[in-house]
C-alpha cells in the first residue's frame, strides 16, 4: 500500500486543521492542505488520492462531483445520511477519526512509523516528495519559498535520523502496511 495524499475541506480552519492533525498518526496518509471552501478544495485536491470534506461548505456537492470525475476518492463529513444518488462514503460527524481514516484509505491503521515525530509542514513535503514532486514543484503547489522546503526536508531528514530524501521516503514508507 503507497501513502495517500489526502485533503481536509472544513468549513472551519481550525476544524480542518484539527482533523489534519488527528489523522498524522495514520501512516497509509499525509495530509497535504487544507481547505474552508470549495475553491481551496479543488486547488489543494489537484494533487491528492484522498479528500475529507465538510458537506456544510457551500457548494461541496458540487465540489465533490468534480473531483470524483478526476478519480479522488471523496469522503463526505455529514450528519444526514448520505443521498441515494451520492457516489461515495459519509462519515457522521461524531464519528471517531479512525473512522474518517478508514474511509479515506480503506486499511488505514494507526502506523508505529517515525512518520509521527515531523510537524505538519515537514510530513507535507516529504509525502509530496514521495508522489515524485521536484522541490521546486513542491514549493509553489505550497506557495513557499524553495528554500523553506529544503529547509523543512532538512529539518525532517535529521528528526528521522536519515541522510537523504530517499532515506525519508523509505522511512515514511515503513510504517505503511
Amino acid at each position: 500500500m503507497s501513502v495517500r495524499a489526502v485533503v481536509i475541506a472544513h468549513r472551519d480552519g481550525l476544524a480542518a486543521e484539527g482533523i489534519a492533525t488527528a489523522l498524522a498518526p495514520f501512516s497509509a496518509m499525509v495530509a497535504i492542505g487544507v481547505a474552508t471552501s470549495t475553491e481551496e478544495l479543488e486547488r489543494c485536491a489537484g494533487r491528492a488520492d484522498a479528500a475529507a470534506v465538510d458537506a456544510r461548505i457551500p457548494g461541496a456537492r458540487s465540489a465533490v462531483a468534480r473531483l470524483q470525475r478526476r478519480g479522488v476518492r471523496v469522503v463526505l463529513i455529514d450528519d444526514r445520511p448520505p443521498d441515494d444518488d451520492d457516489e461515495g462514503v459519509t462519515v457522521p460527524l461524531d464519528a471517531p477519526v479512525s473512522y474518517l481514516a478508514s474511509a479515506l484509505v480503506p486499511g488505514a491503521r494507526v502506523g508505529t512509523s517515525r512518520f509521527g515525530l515531523l510537524s505538519r509542514r515537514e510530513r507535507q513535503i516529504l509525502g509530496l516528495a514521495a508522489k515524485g514532486m521536484a522541490a521546486k514543484q513542491i514549493a509553489g503547489a505550497l506557495g513557499i519559498s524553495l528554500k523553506t522546503v529544503e529547509h523543512h526536508k532538512t529539518r525532517a531528514f535529521r528528526k528521522l535520523g536519515v541522510p537523504n530524501q530517499a532515506a525519508a521516503v523509505a522511512a515514511l514508507m515503513e510504517g505503511v502496511g
